[in-house]
């Protein structure tokens, strides 16, 4: 048994390590694509930065399971390799966040500036700033409410506890969020001779959509940790189950066996 643990131990060394170099080679990526789009181009990598992150969120998943049979195992090591795989899902949360509010956002706008302006139309005037960035608000709040109401919840603590740090990694985003629909409002209540002529009006300008995600992702959030505190404890109760099913079925039952007025003293 110790022998089949430490190659699964073995096994998440080295499979966390490709998934490391998968992660930074997503990030470097990105990063690229990101400075193309500071510079008013359109990226050229955002096909493969997908690609590479759902890579990693598939060989993620497999490496909690692998962590789950370690503590399982009751392996020492358990506590150290779930850690390690924990830090790599929040850092495939982070990439992933920053690709959907800067990449996904980010690159149908710029693509239709670099369009206009190849084929010889006007460029957009400092009047529509406010509204590009409304517009990539508002395509940001939109994809992040359809993730949170789409998302699973896990049937097994390995997939609950995936989704429940993936789900942290989204609402603190959400929250951070905060800061850029400020800006809007702002945007929104200046004086029409920062911007020349207003470019919406106030009830199309609006930064809160119909629908928030921040309610939704609390609800999700809390709804969450409520769901890995109950598989946690049940997790529990079956691993003790486990134990007492082995002990009966390894215990000789014959009538010779000297323990068996103790076993029925248990019994009683």
């Amino acid at each position: 048994r110790l022998e089949r643990l430490q190659r699964v131990v073995t096994k998440l060394q080295m499979e966390s390590g490709i998934c490391e170099e998968q992660l930074n080679q997503a990030d470097a990526l990105l990063q690229a694509d990101v400075r193309l789009l500071a510079a008013g181009k359109a990226p050229q990598k955002a096909a493969e930065v997908e690609r590479d992150l759902d890579k990693a969120d598939a060989m993620i998943r497999l490496l909690f399971n692998d962590v789950q049979s370690l503590k399982d195992g009751r392996h020492p090591q358990g506590e150290q390799m779930y850690r390690r795989v924990y830090r790599l899902h929040e850092r495939l949360v982070s990439i992933r966040t920053e690709y959907n509010l800067r990449l996904k956002s980010g690159a149908p706008v710029t693509a239709v500036t670099t369009v206009s302006l190849a084929s010889g139309q006007r460029r957009p005037e400092p009047d529509e700033a406010p509204l590009r960035y409304l517009q990539d608000l508002l395509a940001w709040v939109e994809e992040n409410q359809r993730r949170v109401a789409a998302a699973e919840w896990g049937a097994d603590l390995p997939t609950v506890e995936t989704h429940l740090g993936a789900h942290r990694g989204l609402h603190r985003a959400i929250e951070e969020f905060r800061a850029k629909v400020e800006r809007a409002r702002a945007d929104e209540v200046r004086p029409p001779g920062c911007w020349g002529t207003p470019v919406l009006g106030a009830d199309e300008v609006s930064p809160h959509p119909p629908v928030s995600p921040q309610n939704s992702s609390k609800s999700r959030l809390r709804h969450l940790e409520s769901l890995h505190g109950f598989v946690s404890a049940a997790t529990k109760e079956l691993l003790w189950l486990s134990e007492r099913e082995e002990e009966e079925v390894a215990f000789d039952w014959s009538h010779h066996n000297p323990a068996m007025a103790a076993k029925k003293e248990s019994y009683s």
